[in-house]
């Protein structure tokens, strides 16, 4: 057995307590950190097979994925296609604006899903942080959308 001074011995008790301390409150807090729900554009268990915006479509074709007509610039179908069924959203509170004008629109269409789910874009109230505000068109939650995942996400130029 070990040979420690009382001292010694009160220090090992102060951090095993503490030890048990941070086990018994600090993990729970943790785990209930990530089992916090997701925000996604689309739900995790289902099959993108089209978005359609104001002049192009994104369709699967087989396994590959095209931009139905082609874009002027080059553009990944394949990596917008991911954007899509990956991209994680942060709710924001935003007061009721019922002048709010979409800047841009989303159709998209999910396996085995008859409605299209609809997402509108609007830019942000303070126009000059370059942020966007998305919403799901017949729900009140909004989402934040910084520049550039606008610009990746809905096909448009943020360059203002």
């Amino acid at each position: 057995m070990l040979k420690l001074s009382r001292r010694n011995w009160n220090n090992v008790l102060i951090f095993a307590v503490l030890i048990l301390m941070f086990a018994l409150y600090g993990i729970p807090q943790r785990l209930a950190q990530f089992n916090a729900p997701e925000h996604r554009l689309l739900p995790a268990d289902s099959e993108l097979l089209m978005v359609a915006f104001a002049n192009t479509r994104l369709v699967k074709a087989g396994p590959v994925w095209q931009l139905q007509p082609p874009l002027s610039k080059p553009l990944d179908a394949a990596q917008l296609a991911v954007a899509w069924q990956h991209s994680l959203l942060t709710p924001v509170e935003v007061g009721t604006d019922k002048s709010r004008v979409p800047v841009a629109q989303a159709s998209v269409q999910l396996v085995g899903q008859t409605a299209p789910l609809i997402w509108l874009l609007y830019p942000a109230s303070d126009t000059g942080n370059g942020r966007y505000l998305l919403q799901q068109a017949g729900q009140q939650q909004f989402y934040q959308l910084s520049a550039a995942q606008a610009a990746q996400l809905f096909l448009i130029d943020t360059a203002e």
